[in-house]
């Protein structure tokens, strides 16, 4: 408007004012550059940053229907779950009721007076306790995700001829009962093995309860030869038959050796 103005006085008034309305038209012409180009940058950052928001969106969107989906899973697994806990419950109950009846009923043929369940020489329990023992902590254990381990062992005496017989069971019970917890289960089978069932125990800490016992047993007498295997659920087995399996075969390669050993169950 301003080199119209002065391009219409120039023609009275002289070519100054000519000049100066050139001037003034080329500099409205770059004004006018300048702000096209910038509001084409403009449009364009807009429109990026148009993308980018879609693209937080997108990205969001998924993210919660993930997170839906896994909390639908983790419902789904909750019940399962607790399906899952209230079958072991009742099956411990029933296995911890069996127990107690055992408990309660009278061995008629000992002299004794004991239990049906107690061992007349040692006054551990025996084997039906053991594996009934084995079958209500495993229960228990699956139920609150906690260790257990099975422990199988053997002391004999070495006599001064070389011959291994089997040592003293009352010594070897006072230390197993001195040295083992009140949750922990000790017994006695009817081959002279000590059977132990160590409550919320890893394998590394049922290695350690067994050293213990062996280094008490060493300090008494030094003519005697432990040997023990373990087997720990869940690491080597999830059923008792096959947990006590396990130790047995552990026990059996801890055997074969001519001095203390305490042998590990390998895992499936």
């Amino acid at each position: 408007m301003t080199g119209f103005v002065l391009g219409v006085l120039a023609t009275f008034q002289g070519a100054f004012l000519g000049v100066f309305a050139g001037v003034a038209s080329l500099g409205a012409g770059l004004i006018g550059w300048v702000v096209t180009r910038q509001a084409a940058d403009t449009e364009r950052r807009l429109a990026l940053e148009q993308k980018q928001m879609m693209g937080l969106e997108e990205t969001v969107t998924s993210q919660v229907q993930a997170r839906i989906t896994a909390e639908d899973a983790v419902r789904s697994l909750s019940a399962e779950l607790s399906a899952t806990q209230a079958a072991e419950v009742e099956r411990t109950q029933r296995v911890e009721d069996q127990i107690r009846e055992e408990m309660t009923a009278k061995n008629t043929e000992a002299t004794t007076g004991r239990n049906a369940i107690t061992d007349p020489e040692t006054g551990l329990y025996t084997e039906n306790y053991f594996r009934a023992a084995v079958e209500a902590r495993v229960a228990a254990a699956r139920r609150h995700l906690r260790p257990v381990a099975v422990v199988l062992m053997e002391v004999v005496r070495v006599t001064a001829d070389g011959e291994k017989r089997a040592a003293d069971p009352q010594p070897v019970a006072d230390h197993l009962i001195a040295t083992l917890r009140e949750s922990d289960t000790t017994c006695r089978t009817s081959r002279g093995l000590y059977a132990l069932v160590l409550e919320d125990t890893p394998e590394n800490g049922a290695v350690w309860t067994i050293e213990r016992i062996r280094r008490r047993l060493a300090e008494e007498r030094d003519d005697l030869i432990v040997w023990a295997g373990i087997a720990c659920y869940p690491a080597h087995a999830f059923e008792v038959r096959d947990l006590v399996g396990k130790a047995s075969e552990a026990l059996e390669a801890a055997t074969e050796w001519h001095q203390d050993r305490i042998e590990v169950a390998l895992a499936d």
